[in-house]
């Protein structure tokens, strides 16, 4: 129906979540009418994504130009500000959904941990889904740090939603054999200060204060 280029533009608005096709379609013909400035720097914006990489440790984005070293391999190896930072408690690991969920956390002013940024939950109806997660990436950070410290703290900052919830209890129970070894390993959930099926991202800065000060 459309010129190639345009419907393969669209077809690529498609594939965003929550973006249906009329909607995709209007993104197409938004950027079709404007001036070229603004398609030059979307352009631009798609290819400032080569440039970013991931935290090795608690999988943040990154720009690449905070590499720190090089890996075995000769890979660039990236560590983010805050697990670089030396002030912040590296005994204490918030686990997460996503990035956006870790600066909710961040507003808050009272954690000053570090993070562990899952990129997904796991889904009841998807048996495939704590594959795509970095769940064997949590269980070697956790235990090299107990094994360094001897003690240390998981907070499961999961949302209160069904997946939320399964996500916590899939992370406890791969998490708990460790405590046998280490006695002073903690694993703490976000206290119900989070009303049913909420988002985390969404939550307001007073009721996640609430929730990080009286985790269980």
């Amino acid at each position: 129906m459309y010129p190639k280029p345009l419907q393969n533009l669209i077809d690529l608005f498609a594939k965003f979540p929550g973006v249906g096709p009329r909607q995709a379609m209007r993104f197409a013909f938004f950027l079709l009418k404007q001036q070229n400035a603004l398609v030059s720097e979307f352009q631009q914006g798609l290819a400032g994504l080569s440039q970013i990489r991931q935290c090795i440790l608690c999988f943040r984005t990154i720009h690449s130009d905070s590499i720190v070293g090089a890996g075995q391999n000769g890979s660039e190896e990236t560590l983010c500000m805050l697990c670089k930072d030396p002030k912040r408690d590296h005994g204490a690991v918030a686990v997460v959904e996503k990035e956006s969920d870790m600066h909710s956390i961040e507003q808050t002013r009272i954690f000053h941990g570090l993070y562990h940024i899952l990129d997904g939950v796991i889904s009841p109806l998807d048996p495939e889904s704590p594959k795509r997660l970095h769940l064997r990436e949590l269980h070697s950070r956790v235990t090299k740090l107990l094994e360094h410290n001897g003690k240390a703290e998981v907070i499961l900052a999961t949302s209160s939603t069904t997946e939320g919830d399964t996500t916590a209890l899939y992370i406890d129970r791969i998490l708990i054999p460790l405590k046998t070894k280490f006695p002073d390993f903690a694993i703490t959930r976000l206290a119900r200060g989070l009303s049913l099926g909420s988002e985390l991202e969404y939550a307001d800065e007073i009721t996640l204060k609430s929730a990080l000060t009286n985790r269980k």
